[in-house]
């Protein structure tokens, strides 16, 4: 009976941690997002991103090369993120989009708070990259 509910322990934290990494849930999206961010893969950033108009691979590369000059230097300066928290999501009324509050801990001891969208695109939650 032990080794039952021990089995069970195991695969329990196995699926809670599986669970955070995973775009079921806007959480879970804006966890994997803001993973990537704080390792400075801007071209993993851009391909969990949901654009209005179709995007090229081009584009995609160019929209990533965009974001790390603006923002590569500005995190440096400031240590890196060491860490990040992610709040509760705000999910609309019809289910199809949501708001994710989350914080930035940065190297220098500084924090920045920010807030992600997201929009649902069949059934995977997608940082809203707009058009």
């Amino acid at each position: 009976m032990k080794k039952i509910f021990r089995l069970m322990a195991v695969a329990f934290v196995a699926l809670t941690m599986a669970a955070c990494g995973s775009n079921n849930t806007p959480e879970g999206a804006a966890q994997k997002f803001l993973k990537v961010y704080k390792n400075g893969d801007y071209k993993a950033m851009v391909d969990q991103m949901h654009f209005t108009k179709e995007a090229t691979d081009e584009q995609k590369a160019q929209f990533a090369s965009m974001i790390e000059q603006k923002v590569a230097g500005e995190i440096e300066k400031k240590g890196g993120i060491e860490s990040f928290e992610v709040k509760e999501a705000q999910v609309a009324e019809d289910g199809q989009s949501a708001k994710v509050e989350y914080i930035l801990h940065f190297g220098n001891g500084t924090e920045s708070d920010d807030t992600l969208k997201l929009v649902l695109v069949d059934g995977k939650w997608m940082v809203d990259g707009g058009k």
